[in-house]
């Protein structure tokens, strides 16, 4: 066989393997997808005020807000996205809100409540709102027998279901209304976001089928360069 013959060959054979290496990428692709929605959540690792939250449960980011605020200390990002009850904020501007997100998780409508808003001192009224059906409801904070930072712990907890969210569909983030004055003349001092029914955050679908086919063209055509470069020699 000549050197000619042996490289037509070699390129016929690698590009019916190829072929077959992006076939096999995608298919993996959705068995991985397939996998990723059905994973076990993970088992509750924290506690706040007698709830039990999956460890990466709660607001971790702040996508906006309005309105001018004081905290416990630290930027109003830091005090409402990390995991201590015993940071707030509160703002008396009128309209005042944040919109917090969930990253590496997602909110869920599943059983019972859904969510839990945790604030500090007296009972106050939340108006909250989701990026979807353009629903806002109010909830009443009630008190939780516990305290943090010398201030008593109150919690609102909320079912998606109020806001016509399908069973089992997701959200990952909300509107907090921070501004409703109560009658002692109080605004929320809102300390922490927790996702009752938290759900795992999938990868986006087409990072996940590139990845692989990419990965699998990439070990083809290492392969065949070996077997070119004996042939060659052979040859």
């Amino acid at each position: 066989m000549t050197k000619i013959e042996v490289k037509k060959k070699l390129r016929k054979v690698l590009s019916k393997e190829i072929a077959s290496s992006v076939s096999i990428g995608f298919t993996l692709g959705s068995l991985i997808i397939g996998f990723g929605i059905l994973s076990i959540k993970p088992a509750s690792a924290a506690t706040v005020a007698g709830f039990s939250f999956d460890d990466n449960a709660f607001a971790d980011t702040l996508i906006s807000s309005f309105g001018d605020y004081t905290t416990s200390g630290g930027s109003l990002q830091s005090v409402l996205t990390d995991t201590d009850v015993g940071t707030y904020a509160f703002s008396f501007t009128p309209n005042a809100s944040v919109q917090l997100g969930f990253t590496d998780n997602v909110l869920v409508n599943g059983a019972g409540k859904d969510l839990a808003l945790f604030e500090l001192g007296i009972p106050d009224q939340f108006k909250v709102s989701v990026n979807i059906n353009g629903i806002t409801n109010t909830y009443q904070s009630t008190g939780t027998e516990f305290s943090a930072s010398g201030f008593l712990v109150n919690v609102a907890t909320i079912d998606l279901d109020d806001f016509n969210i399908a069973a089992g569909s997701s959200l990952d983030s909300i509107i907090v209304g921070l501004d409703t004055i109560s009658d002692e003349a109080t605004v929320p001092s809102l300390s922490l976001v927790g996702a009752l029914n938290s759900g795992i955050r999938v990868p986006e679908p087409s990072t996940i089928l590139g990845s692989l086919a990419v990965g699998g063209i990439g070990a083809v055509l290492r392969r065949k360069q070996k077997q070119q470069q004996k042939a060659m020699t052979k040859a």
